[in-house]
């Protein structure tokens, strides 16, 4: 199975949901986490730097946690600006083949990489903050999902309280990530901020939400 993590809104936790959740699943399955952000985001989570070398898609992996991590790196400038979105498609699917589920972690926009990344998700996840400009792009984003044929699910990032909003191709769940300070510590430290909690806390909460929206993304 394959579950993509998009929105092309930055700052609204992308990176942190696709991190966490794989973590989350990675407790019953084999799990494995493409890093297709040019940026490296996901890859910098777990204290990995993007590699200055080129690689194909899935050329390079390291396992962190009991997670097949493929970091970021050069190759995939040239892949967002030239690549065939059907040649990406292909390669990703042909990296899922060997895990239970291939969470996918997006660039903040709807270019080659995040449409492939799309088109090949058997489930789209959408993280949404409540704020005006990322319901703006989720509304975009769902103008896209139904050109693709496509439905994902959504919700509240760094909130105290679930949002509710009507749209045809992205459903919302009453799940919400409320902020906290663990995860830039967890980031600065290299771990999952689920991961982390773990270890620091008798009564780990965040833990509990990417569980929870594990068992949705995955029943949807």
């Amino acid at each position: 199975m394959i579950v993509t993590v998009i929105n092309q809104k930055g700052g609204v936790g992308k990176t942190t949901t696709a991190v966490n959740l794989a973590y989350a699943l990675s407790k019953g399955r084999n799990v494995g986490l493409l890093d297709i952000d040019p940026e490296g985001g996901t890859s910098f989570s777990f204290g990995i730097r993007r590699d200055k070398k080129e690689f194909p898609l899935g050329g390079k992996s390291v396992n962190i946690f009991n997670i097949e991590i493929f970091p970021a790196h050069l190759g995939l400038l040239k892949l967002e600006l030239g690549g065939e979105v059907e040649e990406v498609v292909k390669s990703i699917k042909s990296i899922a083949e060997g895990f239970d589920v291939l969470v996918i972690d997006t660039p903040p926009n709807l270019g080659t990489l995040a449409v492939a990344s799309m088109i090949a998700a058997d489930r789209v996840i959408s993280p949404v903050t409540p704020q005006p400009l990322a319901i703006e792009a989720v509304r975009n984003l769902d103008s896209r999902l139904q050109s693709l044929e496509k439905r994902a699910i959504a919700f509240a990032s760094m909130s105290k309280k679930p949002l509710d909003i009507e749209l045809k191709a992205v459903k919302f769940v009453q799940i919400y990530v409320p902020p906290s300070k663990l995860f830039s510590e967890s980031s600065r430290l290299g771990v999952p901020a689920s991961r982390y909690e773990e270890v620091k806390l008798k009564k780990p909460k965040i833990a509990k939400i990417y569980e929870e929206l594990g068992k949705v993304a995955l029943s949807e």
